[in-house]
């Protein structure tokens, strides 16, 4: 059986089971969670349960407000405004008030923003120049709660961003994906202390399982990292459909932050906010 079959599986069996496991007292399991999890809002990334996440990714005005709305009233943990998405992403006042107007929306809901370059599965290429100027804006108005730079920018250039950090509040996630296969357990925990060492308040990757083996490879070297590093918070997820599970049972393996779908995913095997929340309910019950 493939993951994904085993994926739909247990969705399915969630869905069967929810009602019998309402009166299932569970016995007490805590998760391998991090030792400094991060308060933002009514959040905590690294708590009992995995972060259930939205990305925002409406390309105009009107319809990056109307999704807005409709993620909100699916009351996620938190969002991730996907910027590069955005016609107006190239004007750092059209985007900064943009995001005023989400944060507008989604109230005390945390934000991570995240302008992913091309390289990386980002929407459209996007000019550092503006990326920045709209990153160090933001970060003057404290609009997001995180934001996103990739690895791939070095040590010198995240570290000096990450100054402009400094008193704001705003926590920086350092990311790392490989879009076509995954990288040994050891390479793994070699990057993600990489983003660390950047200047990372939490630590991202994502990679492409082409196998079951693949698949236990990725978890195997999330878990690792957080036994060598328990401060940091990690967001990692096995794309394609090999790698849904990931999103599953991630949080088993040290994964913190789990995205799901929305009006439109920012990766087809996202699923529903409501499945996401079923799954984690029974996976990580919360202790009473």
């Amino acid at each position: 059986m493939t993951l994904n079959r085993i994926a739909t599986a247990i969705c399915a069996s969630i869905v069967l089971s929810a009602a019998s496991m309402s009166s299932y007292a569970a016995d007490a399991y805590a998760r391998p969670m991090p030792s400094n999890p991060i308060v933002a809002g009514p959040t905590t990334l690294g708590s009992i349960q995995p972060v259930v996440t939205v990305p925002l990714v409406a390309q105009a005005r009107d319809a990056i407000l109307k999704e807005a709305e409709t993620v909100k009233a699916l009351n996620p943990d938190m969002v991730e405004v996907r910027a590069d998405y955005w016609d107006c992403i190239e004007n750092p006042d059209e985007a900064l008030k943009m995001l005023r107007d989400i944060r507008g929306i989604m109230k005390e809901t945390p934000i991570l923003l995240t302008v992913r370059i091309k390289a990386e599965r980002g929407f459209k290429d996007v000019s550092e120049k503006a990326k920045f100027d709209f990153y160090t804006a933001a970060v003057k108005e404290k609009l997001p709660n995180f934001i996103d730079v990739e690895l791939a920018y070095g040590q010198e250039k995240i570290q000096a961003f990450k100054k402009t950090l400094e008193g704001s509040g705003i926590s920086l996630v350092v990311a790392y994906h490989d879009l076509n296969a995954t990288p040994s357990k050891e390479e793994i925990v070699k990057l993600m202390e990489s983003e660390i060492a950047a200047g990372g308040d939490v630590a991202k990757i994502v990679v492409k399982p082409n196998s079951e083996e693949d698949v236990l490879t990725f978890l195997g070297g999330t878990l690792a990292f957080r036994r060598a590093h328990p401060e940091f918070p990690i967001i990692a997820s096995g794309s394609g459909d090999t790698g849904r599970v990931t999103r599953l049972i991630g949080g088993l393996f040290g994964i913190d932050l789990t995205f799901a779908s929305g009006v439109k995913g920012s990766n087809a095997t996202q699923m529903p906010v409501s499945t996401m929340r079923m799954t984690n309910d029974i996976i990580y019950p919360a202790q009473k």
